[in-house]
């Protein structure tokens, strides 16, 4: 898992629960941890965690495009939008969220049909 924010043009690694910058580029840390043996990347962008204001999909390409292993990423989804510009313009390849569906606002049936609709492919 890599918890980053934005950091002028790059995007910094925070640790133990947010409170301390790793003095890492999450892209690079991405990389390293792709080749120490990591399956896929959980990235969060701490700064729409919790927002519902949208994945940051310009930090989720970033790290997408510099591994050859699968990134879930998270933090920001509010819209079932927000899912297919993540999985279009961020290329992650999975997402995940919890505000949207706390409140019995969205179903994760729902979101699968809009995928869907959308022409990305998701599991049944």
């Amino acid at each position: 898992a890599i918890d980053a924010k934005r950091r002028g043009d790059h995007f910094a690694v925070f640790v133990r629960s947010g409170t301390s910058d790793a003095d890492r580029d999450a892209v690079e840390w991405a990389r390293q941890a792709e080749a120490y043996g990591a399956g896929e990347i959980l990235l969060t962008s701490m700064d729409r965690d919790g927002t519902r204001a949208g994945f940051d999909n310009e930090m989720t390409a970033a790290v997408s495009v510099a591994v050859n292993i699968p990134v879930i990423a998270s933090g920001g989804a509010g819209t079932f939008d927000h899912f297919t510009d993540v999985f279009t313009e961020g290329h992650a390849d999975a997402a995940l969220a919890a505000s949207i569906f706390h409140y019995a606002e969205s179903s994760v049936t729902d979101l699968k049909r809009h995928l869907r609709q959308q022409g990305i492919p998701v599991r049944l």
